[in-house]
């Protein structure tokens, strides 16, 4: 349950399974993926992981993720 005032909550709270994972590459790793078959080359795991520490390191944008 969202338990933002006036907002709608987009984001479903995170299952029992996802909340006992030990790290943030495992509880990536359950994600679906939502992207078409074709043209995957890399899972999203190492994607989501690649942009997280993109931004940790500065980015501000997703051109700047991107290089």
């Amino acid at each position: 349950m969202c338990r933002q005032s006036a907002t709608v909550c987009l984001a479903k709270s995170p299952s029992r399974q996802q909340r006992e994972l030990p790290g943030t590459a495992a509880r990536l790793a359950v994600l679906p993926d939502p992207r078409d078959r074709r043209g995957r080359r890399h899972s999203l795991t190492s994607v989501l992981l690649t942009a997280a520490c993109a931004v940790l390191a500065g980015a501000r944008s997703y051109l700047a993720i991107g290089q």
